[in-house]
């Protein structure tokens, strides 16, 4: 007798093993592509804080002085800020307003830099 085509048993296998592969391969690529927002957060505000360190210094080179804080960038308005503190994106309840920020001056031009 000659056979055309597969029989129901196999046809389940074949899909079982095709289903155990997907779920298998989807798992491994949801964890190679993770991101994680709070770090990439705290980054941009990171990168934040040094733009307009840089561009305060820029506009203040009578007053330049080597270091700042955070907090100082606060109370003269240059950083926006939720009553006065710079909120940690990686934990609400922690500030930024300790950070220190070197600033450097060479040929008049301004570079800013937060040191953890």
């Amino acid at each position: 007798m000659e056979k055309n085509g597969y029989t129901m048993p196999e046809l389940i296998i074949v899909i079982v093993v095709i289903g155990i592969g997907y779920f298998i391969l989807a798992n491994h690529l949801s964890y190679a592509f993770s991101v994680d927002y709070e770090e990439a957060m705290y980054n941009q505000t990171i990168s934040y804080i040094e733009k307009n360190a840089k561009i305060y210094a820029e506009a203040n080179l009578d007053t330049f002085t080597e270091y700042m804080t955070v907090d100082e960038l606060v109370e003269k308005g240059v950083l926006l800020n939720t009553d006065g503190k710079v909120v940690d994106p990686r934990d609400e309840n922690k500030s930024l307003n300790d950070l220190r920020i070197k600033l450097t001056l060479k040929n008049n031009k301004v570079t800013a830099e937060v040191l953890d």
